[in-house]
């Protein structure tokens, strides 16, 4: 089984500034989404794991591991969901979701609600590294 991210190399890099989706356990965010784009960005794990080194060796097409103190980095998919925060005042109006899980879960209602706005709760259950979030339709 490959843990490299399927599909991240054909992805766009997004343009900074990340405003990464990274609620604590029990907080949620209500958004009204109006579009949306796929892309990826780099990042920079602060604790490095073995899988850590592994998808970096498989994306850089390495064949043996980086010498010790090389700083490792991987490309992940993100989903960027643009629109305003409707249960507080927020000057963003994009918000990039790294979590696989929560992309999968926003993607189906993004693309069903292309001309409409999806009004959303997102609310993060448990902590890194399992952590999930569950997403709530509003009216």
């Amino acid at each position: 089984m490959s843990t490299a991210t399927p599909g991240v190399g054909s992805l766009q890099a997004l343009p900074p500034p990340l405003e990464l989706v990274d609620l604590e356990h029990g907080n949620s965010i209500q958004l009204s989404l109006t579009g949306f784009e796929q892309g990826s960005t780099e990042i920079h794990p602060k604790t490095i794991t073995p899988r850590d080194v592994r998808i970096y060796m498989q994306q850089q097409n390495l064949t043996s591991p980086p010498p010790p103190g090389t700083p490792i980095y991987k490309v992940i998919p993100v989903l960027r969901v643009y629109g305003t925060r409707i249960d507080k005042p927020s000057p963003l109006r994009y918000w990039d979701v790294s979590s696989l899980t929560l992309q999968a879960q926003l993607l189906p209602l993004l693309l069903a609600h292309r001309n409409t706005p999806l009004n959303v709760v997102l609310t993060a259950i448990g902590e890194k590294p399992t952590k999930r979030y569950s997403v709530e339709l509003v009216g």
